[in-house]
């Protein structure tokens, strides 16, 4: 790869410093980089423009950087490689006391491209129109109060979860809100998703893996102290819509996916015990 785009967020690299000293050691290299609009929190993240012949986008931020721009550069088709700027950093490749480091091990072919597993919801039969890399979530609207879901996996019902709401994840995503609330950490590169229950008032709730082929069905039930709108999705952490009882959302794995680099130098199990 010779030709880079490099994409920061503004709060976490203010003025674009960082992108730029990242452009120039790409340059040092005999490499093309340039650096396009930063990403602004709590601020909507359009479309983007690449250069024609554009190999790789190099995303400068935490995980939530590394998710909204992954999700943007679909169209493209391009490797994504996220460098830390934030807090864990699980998404990302390195960190930013290795920057340089990275930008040599990528032009120097050391790493792997993986592709990532993409989430896709429907709401009563509808496509909502997000996609989710790391996880989905039907969650309770009110606070101090429990929400009665009914999931179903492939049309058979698997479990009625009492309790906070339900976790849908990618392996991506299994490192994220899912791990919190008690899921197991599986391989980014697996076929698989994380079905994880959040505080089950219940005795056997257990958190499920299922193949990433399955097709999960959750249904919004009646409580005690049911509200006109019981339960609301959030995909990636952002809300896209309410629930009442007896409505329901459907999730598959999406089409495409989203090929992310890793540098070869460190494993997967090794960041998670760096980070944890």
């Amino acid at each position: 790869m010779k030709h880079f785009c490099i994409i920061a967020n503004e709060e976490k690299d203010p003025g674009g410093r960082i992108a730029r000293q990242l452009a120039e050691s790409f340059s040092e290299k005999g490499c093309r980089a340039y650096v396009i609009s930063p990403i602004v929190p709590d601020t909507e993240y359009g479309e983007v423009k690449l250069e024609e012949g554009t190999d790789c986008a190099v995303i400068l931020g935490g995980d939530g950087t590394f998710l909204r721009a992954a999700k943007v550069l679909l169209p493209y088709g391009i490797p994504v490689m996220g460098i830390n700027l934030g807090h864990l950093g699980f998404l990302t490749a390195a960190e930013y006391q290795d920057a340089e480091k990275a930008v040599a091990k990528l032009v120097a072919g050391e790493y792997v491209i993986e592709n990532r597993t993409l989430l896709t919801a429907s709401y009563q039969g509808n496509p909502c129109g997000t996609l989710a890399l790391n996880d989905i979530v039907i969650a309770r609207s009110g606070f101090s109060r429990l929400i009665r879901l009914r999931l179903s996996v492939n049309g058979q019902e698997v479990e009625n979860y009492q309790g906070d709401g339900v976790i849908l994840a990618t392996p991506t995503g299994s490192t994220g809100y899912s791990l919190s609330a008690g899921g197991p950490v599986v391989s980014p590169v697996a076929h698989t998703l994380v079905i994880t229950p959040i505080c089950p008032h219940m005795l056997h709730a257990r958190p499920l893996i299922i193949s990433e082929d399955d097709e999960v069905t959750v249904e919004v039930c009646r409580s005690s102290r049911s509200m006109e709108k019981e339960a609301q999705v959030t995909v990636d952490g952002d809300e896209v819509l309410a629930l009442a009882v007896g409505e329901t959302v459907t999730i598959r794995k999406a089409p495409g996916v989203v090929p992310v680099v890793m540098l070869k130098d460190i494993s997967f199990w090794e960041r998670v015990r760096g980070k944890l």
